[in-house]
């Protein structure tokens, strides 16, 4: 590997991009009031991203996508737990999907399932923080257990209505279809290329290596 290097097709780069800039823009639409918290759409559109892209792209999606809303609106102590917390959400839902389950039948099911455990990242990932890590880093006296336990409930809801619409989306409808049909859908396989050295790199490696 120390002679090969990787790189990503302009497909990747653009879905990756264009995916990242909807995290953010549906971390905008006005959120659904529950009690004194909010939740919001953009799961959804984190966990559509993890659907359709392996788990690099998934990780920056759902990560940076996140961050950036949060520099973006002011919440800037909030951007590196969102960045981790949402980037491992999409992550690990896309590591699942496309390999652990990927010769499964009916990947609905599977992709549901996927983001389930994506799910308990976010819900256990924001009541960890909330719990012990914002009152050590902000020294605002309201973070603790009673203030994450209060999330718990709005970051379930948040998660289902996420499930729901990315599944609905992306396997409800003809969406991924019509863009497997017109040669837009990523494969990831062949999006991340692998680039061999010409034969003049290898001969000059190979002296390398005989001194």
């Amino acid at each position: 590997m120390k002679n090969k290097k990787l790189f990503f097709t302009t497909k990747w780069i653009a879905y990756t991009a264009m995916l990242t800039a909807l995290v953010v823009a549906t971390s905008v639409i006005p959120p659904i009031p529950i009690g004194t918290n909010n939740v919001y759409w953009c799961d959804g559109m984190i966990l559509l991203g993890a659907y359709l892209t392996d788990p690099i792209a998934s990780f920056i999606i759902g990560g940076f996508g996140s961050a950036l809303y949060d520099f973006g609106v002011g919440h800037v102590h909030m951007a590196v737990a969102s960045l981790l917390i949402h980037g491992l959400q999409a992550a690990i839902t896309s590591v699942l999907l496309h390999y652990a389950f990927s010769k499964f039948k009916r990947e609905s099911v599977w992709a549901a399932i996927s983001a389930m455990a994506g799910a308990i990242i976010v819900i256990g990932g924001y009541f960890i923080t909330y719990w012990l890590i914002f009152p050590l880093t902000t020294g605002d006296g309201k973070y603790g257990v009673v203030y994450a336990s209060e999330r718990v409930l709005r970051n379930v809801i948040q998660e289902i209505i996420g499930i729901t619409l990315a599944t609905i989306v992306c396997y409800g409808t003809t969406f991924k279809k019509q863009l497997a049909k017109n040669n837009l859908l990523p494969d990831f396989a062949k999006e991340i290329l692998e680039k061999k050295p010409q034969k003049n790199e290898e001969d000059n490696y190979a002296e390398d290596i005989n001194g």
